[in-house]
């Protein structure tokens, strides 16, 4: 069993049929940013923070030489519908971490109203996609069909989801909730704010709500301009290493 300890940070009700979302760090960061996203756009309150004796055994120190502990935080969102949005800066190290820690986000999410789980992330592809894919899966078949209508793509391949977004889905089934998690396509080296707007998009339109993309335009836009810089100078040294060595160069060969 691995240890936990809760902080409650604020009493607060539970809230009525709300959405459990979790937006642990993973590949690209995307399901952080996406989360984040709707933490500040909705201004989430935080109200509990999780530690977790499977979770990296350091602590951050910041630029005013103050320390961030790793650590999963709660935010509660009443409006435009009652939301339970989960942030942290790491996610378990072992196995074994990876299901306590899952199993008891979604417990708490329980406890605090949830009835239906997300989880977001980002799927590596290795390239960069300018206008990124969203995939999906999910633990009711009914529920695949809906996604699909939004435009949500499927793999074909057999694949799995690995750590909290994968694995919460299967506690939310054990707990008869229903759950989605959607991915948005990455190529997985770089923090990437466009496949988080794209994973934002599916939900706002599988959801019906409203939420104002500029401030990830913003970033996605940005991120953009430091791909075009890296793209740029991947082909000068592309065409540096194709160019004929000159005789100046051939002296240096031992």
């Amino acid at each position: 069993m691995v240890k936990m300890i809760r902080k409650v940070v604020k009493e607060i009700d539970p809230l009525k049929d709300a959405l459990l979302i979790e937006g642990l760090p993973g590949i690209g960061h995307v399901g952080r940013l996406a989360a984040e996203h709707l933490v500040h756009e909705f201004n989430g309150e935080l109200f509990l923070e999780l530690y977790c004796y499977d979770f990296p055994p350091q602590v951050l120190v910041k630029d005013d030489g103050t320390i961030e502990y790793m650590r999963a935080e709660f935010y509660k969102i009443e409006e435009p519908k009652p939301m339970i949005i989960v942030l942290g800066n790491t996610q378990a190290l072992s196995p074994i971490g990876q299901y306590h820690l899952s199993e008891e986000i979604v417990k708490i999410g329980i406890e605090y109203g949830a009835s239906f789980v997300y989880t977001f992330g980002g799927f590596g592809t290795g390239k960069i996609s300018e206008e990124p894919k969203v995939y999906g899966a999910t633990n009711r078949k009914e529920l695949a069909e809906k996604i699909k209508e939004h435009g949500v793509e499927f793999r074909s391949d057999g694949g799995g989801i690995v750590g909290a977004a994968g694995l919460m889905l299967l506690f939310a089934d054990l707990n008869n909730l229903p759950g989605v998690c959607l991915m948005g396509e990455t190529p997985g080296y770089l923090i990437d704010p466009n496949a988080a707007k794209a994973v934002l998009e599916k939900f706002s339109s599988i959801e019906n709500i409203n939420i104002d993309m500029e401030e990830l335009k913003k970033r996605a836009k940005s991120m953009e301009q430091f791909i075009e810089r890296i793209r740029k100078f991947e082909e000068e040294m592309i065409k540096a290493m194709q160019k004929p060595p000159s005789d100046e160069d051939l002296r240096y060969i031992g």
